[in-house]
């Protein structure tokens, strides 16, 4: 009776399990391996808004707290093929390029990158780009390194400002933002 029992397992651990594609997030190589027997789903990186591919890898498993955030998931029709086939990015999606900025402890101020960063967009996704705020502290992170809009709230909040050109949040630009209010109040006094 237990042969009959450890049969039937092993029987429905080989027939319920799934097969998945495991590789690196670009898909260049991926390799299709079964995965346990308890594992349902399949992983695969996705296109994010304004940062493009994501880094998550193929394979085995949930996206937990990432799933279509960064991660997509899929569970086979059937148990003969992957369900997470190589993705890549939209043919038709745009770059434009945007700054990252830091704070610098020394001067006690934001400093744009020296570079650029470049941000991926769909085709109907406008350019935008964000930067600190006046109200910004040192501890403030920048959305997507410079790319596409201000976190919901920090624009209220004076802790970002956004620009719609591409590169238009670089130093010069950002100081702009904190300057031109500030004029305005003092023309106002005058």
């Amino acid at each position: 009776m237990k042969v009959f029992v450890i049969l039937a397992l092993t029987i429905s651990a080989v027939w319920g399990a799934k097969k998945c594609n495991k590789g690196a997030a670009d898909g260049k190589s991926l390799t299709e391996e079964t995965c346990e027997a308890a594992m349902t789903t399949c992983t695969s990186p996705m296109f994010v808004e304004y940062t493009g591919m994501s880094s998550q890898t193929y394979g085995c498993g949930s996206c937990g707290e990432f799933k279509d955030l960064t991660c997509k998931e899929c569970t086979s029709e059937d148990d003969g093929a992957a369900c997470n086939t190589a993705v890549t990015a939209p043919t038709d999606a745009h770059k434009f390029e945007c700054f990252a900025h830091t704070y610098d402890s020394e001067t006690k101020k934001f400093k744009a990158a020296e570079k650029a960063t470049t941000c991926n967009a769909l085709k109907d996704t406008a350019v935008k780009c964000n930067s600190p705020g006046a109200s910004a502290e040192a501890a403030y992170v920048q959305a997507n390194g410079g790319c596409g809009p201000c976190a919901s709230g920090t624009i209220d909040a004076k802790t970002c400002v956004e620009c719609d050109k591409t590169g238009c949040n670089n130093s010069a630009t950002t100081f702009a933002f904190v300057l031109m209010p500030l004029l305005a109040a003092i023309f106002n006094l005058l």
